[in-house]
């Protein structure tokens, strides 16, 4: 259901979202030139009148500034108290991760040092087996050992089993 209009009879205003006080004093503008044309009195009493409304409208467009800049002084101090509580809240959530950090390297470094005398005792424990398998070496092959690993005249060997099947000790003979 369409409806047409009159462009004459139709008024759209639209909300821009524009500040409050230009309009004031576009609304006083328009007021004041208003009232200079339809004015039934004198020159004197309208320029008094105007003088009059000039003062007053200066006086609520000093309210309307005062007003307007103790909103902004608020809105900013609420800012600067939320980045200020945002600022804190960082620094105690670096201060934590660098004590964190800290702490580990701390243990990183302890268990390092634990790891290396680890190594430290084990290498010297090595390093005393070593010489003294070296040194039971010598004094093996001095008292008369051939020096060559293996069976010794003191060590005692069983000699093989034969079966009459031709195998020693139970296993196929090879050949």
């Amino acid at each position: 259901m369409a409806r047409e209009y009159d462009d004459d009879r139709v008024v759209i205003i639209e909300r821009d979202g524009g500040n409050g006080l230009g309009m004031m004093l576009l609304g006083l503008a328009i007021g004041a030139g208003v009232a200079l044309l339809f004015a039934p009195a004198s020159g004197r009493e309208t320029r008094e009148r105007i003088s009059r409304e000039a003062r007053r409208a200066g006086r609520r467009v000093k309210d309307v500034t005062e007003e307007l800049g103790d909103k902004l002084a608020d809105t900013a101090e609420r800012a600067r108290g939320v980045v200020d509580e945002r600022v804190g809240r960082a620094r105690d959530a670096v201060g934590s991760r660098v004590q964190a950090v800290t702490d580990a390297v701390a243990a990183g470094r302890e268990a390092a040092a634990g790891a290396r005398a680890e190594i430290e005792r084990a290498v010297a424990d090595t390093k005393r087996a070593y010489a003294d398998s070296r040194r039971a070496y010598s004094e093996r092959a001095r008292a008369g050992g051939s020096g060559e690993p293996g069976p010794q005249a003191d060590d005692t060997v069983a000699p093989p089993r034969h079966s009459h099947e031709g195998t020693t000790d139970g296993l196929p003979a090879e050949g």
